[in-house]
């Protein structure tokens, strides 16, 4: 889903052709929502590093990563080592926070946490895959019989060249600057964008809002259909 996002500064110009965002008052919807669309596209062309605002003029929704190029990366490698083995679409999940991968052998299926791919140097991501790959043709091969990083393991690591390691040593100290909260203008549906989850907010249609819930998400560097993802 196709997103428009335009980052404002709490500085804002003297003079938006009368309409300031400080001076805006709570007032009806589709009046609240004209004069956003009108600051939003005046502002459009200027340049703003803070993520305080956020207009979303097409009210459109915001997804999980997308795992297209990790299929076709597992495709790749299976037609190698493992032709005969098909596993469905990787699994992106949000409540993956401390494991970043992890394969289910009833199901023949690689999950991998939405904030690794949202967030991750390609090398993580990468090795975390190939990890997991590596346990997929373990199982492939030889059942649930071989313990989780035995010799079994080991050998397929060998072969796919890769360390086998019993786990993948991924620094995620940065994530967390990198992490905004979101919620919806109940008023003027518009989304709303923080460093951190708050009691309240103030939409630029001038209402206070007070969100329920603030979902996590952080902005998008890999091809997407949206300048940010959920985490």
């Amino acid at each position: 889903m196709e997103i428009y996002i335009l980052h404002v500064s709490p500085i804002f110009p003297n003079s938006l052709e009368g309409d300031s965002i400080s001076t805006l008052k709570p007032q009806g919807t589709r009046h609240g929502f004209n004069i956003a669309v009108k600051i939003a596209l005046k502002l459009s062309k200027l340049s703003f590093k803070s993520l305080q605002y956020s207009f979303d003029i097409e009210q459109r929704a915001i997804e999980k990563p997308k795992s297209r190029f990790i299929d076709l990366m597992i495709s790749e490698i299976l037609k190698i080592h493992q032709p005969k083995l098909q596993l469905p679409e990787v699994r992106v999940s949000r409540r993956m926070r401390s494991t970043l991968g992890s394969y289910m052998p009833s199901a023949k299926q690689i999950a991998i946490s939405s904030r690794l791919l949202a967030m991750g140097e390609d090398g993580d991501i990468r090795e975390v895959v190939m990890h997991e790959v590596a346990h997929a043709i373990v199982h492939a091969r030889f059942g649930n019989k071989p313990s989780a990083h035995g010799r079994e393991f080991k050998a397929v690591c060998k072969e796919l060249d890769i360390e086998p390691r019993r786990y993948v040593d991924v620094s995620t100290e940065k994530w967390q600057t990198r992490i905004r909260y979101a919620a919806r203008c109940k008023f003027c549906n518009l989304l709303v964008v923080r460093k951190r989850r708050m009691p309240f907010a103030r939409c630029v249609c001038g209402s206070k809002i007070y969100p329920k819930l603030w979902e996590a998400i952080s902005e998008s560097e890999r091809s997407q259909d949206s300048d940010w993802v959920m985490i």
